[in-house]
């Protein structure tokens, strides 16, 4: 795909998208933030197909999930945190498989792994699962776990390999959590004035990091 092409997306549908949800997020703008939130995704995937040599599936999956996710999260109801837990730990599933398919003998992501997953668990448990409903603490954990691995497979990836797009997308992973557990603290801690908004930020940073890295990796 042309370059050009490319650059013009980003610049007039991508990251004017992205300007108007933080906008609406930082001043609480209720109607902006229904209409731009749940454009974010489908217009990272239309900038990820144009940009991709070999747009691979997995990804495509992986932001379908997070509009569904992006889609649930926009009320406040438990079913509608339920269902953000739900579609967003798919699409962890998604980016999981998507790195793990790019190397086929690399599918173990070995020991830094399950370190990695440990201990943010145990981070999780410590500061995050206590604040959550019981109802929520279960898919909590789960989630917690899956995030974590998106993260973990990324990180592993990147020393064996050495490739730039791992570490993206291991930073795309460590935003993610980041995001997720700014999120948690604003809905079930102490609410801040701008936690919203530096969820997005963090969030949008995330999704397009790990997009980005597997553009870099040549979409397979």
């Amino acid at each position: 795909m042309n370059l050009d092409v490319v650059l013009l997306v980003a610049a007039f549908v991508y990251f004017p998208i992205v300007v108007l949800t933080l906008f609406a997020y930082a001043k609480r703008i209720k109607v902006m933030r229904f209409i731009c939130k749940p454009l974010l995704m489908p217009a990272l995937a239309v900038l990820y197909a144009l940009a991709a040599n070999k747009p691979n599936l997995w990804i495509f999956l992986a932001l379908g999930f997070g509009w569904i996710g992006d889609v649930f999260l926009l009320g406040r109801h438990h079913w509608n945190q339920l269902g953000g837990i739900a579609s967003f730990a798919l699409g962890h599933i998604a980016y999981i498989t998507g790195m793990m398919l790019t190397k086929p003998g690399l599918r173990l992501v070995g020991l830094i792994s399950v370190a990695w997953v440990a201990i943010c668990l145990l981070v999780a448990r410590r500061f995050l699962l206590p604040r959550m409903p019981k109802r929520l603490r279960l898919p909590g954990t789960i989630y917690c776990a899956l995030l974590s691995c998106t993260c973990a497979s990324a990180l592993y990836l990147a020393i064996v390999t050495g490739e730039a797009a791992y570490v993206l997308c291991a930073c795309g992973g460590l935003l993610f959590i980041i995001s997720d557990g700014l999120l948690a603290y604003d809905m079930f801690g102490k609410k801040t004035t701008l936690g919203n908004t530096f969820v997005m930020v963090t969030y949008i940073l995330a999704q397009t990091a790990l997009v980005t890295g597997f553009v870099i990796h040549g979409g397979i």
